[in-house]
Order: C-alpha cells, then structure tokens, then sequence
C-alpha cells in the first residue's frame, strides 16, 4: 500500500498531536480486560513516528531498555495505575 502525499502529512500531523499529548506521560501497554498490572508493562513516552500501519511509539522501559510499539496498542496510566507502580516499586526495594 502506497500512501499519497495527504495521507503521509495526515499521518505526521498526527505524530506531532499525539507527541503533544503525551510528551512526559508514563504510559502502559495495553492489556485484555482483567489482566493484572505487571511493571514491566509502564514506560516512560520518548517519541512518535509514522508507520504505513498508524503511529509507533518508543518508550523507555524498566532498565532504560528502549522498545517500539504501535501507538493502537498503548495508552498513557491513569493515576491509579500510576499509583499501583509506585507503590510496586517501594515494595520492591
């Protein structure tokens, strides 16, 4: 698939709304309904690009292990969640 010179300036002025919204947010990969938290699944937002499939997002996980994903697939913690991973991370030290 071939994506016309409005469909890539499209796509790039969604990386820029979506690296707006989301630059400094903690995010998690989103999970089925039910599934436990698991820190392993928080990352630190690093940046956005376009792919011929929607957005890939890179984040910064535990370990500074740097890792792409596509954008559909996360979504920023909401403070529960946030607070869920801090407390996990006390509890850990």
């Amino acid at each position: 698939m071939t994506l016309s010179p409005i469909a890539t300036l499209h796509e790039e002025t969604n990386a820029v709304a979506y690296r707006r919204a989301h630059t400094g947010k903690l995010m998690i990969i989103r999970r089925a309904e039910g599934e436990p938290l698991v820190a392993s699944d928080f990352f630190q937002f690093d940046s956005v690009g376009t792919h011929p499939s929607g957005l890939l997002v890179t984040g910064i996980f535990q370990n500074d292990r740097r890792s792409h994903m596509m954008a559909s697939r996360v979504r920023a913690a909401n403070e529960a969640e946030i607070a869920w991973r801090d407390d996990s991370r006390q509890n850990n030290a």
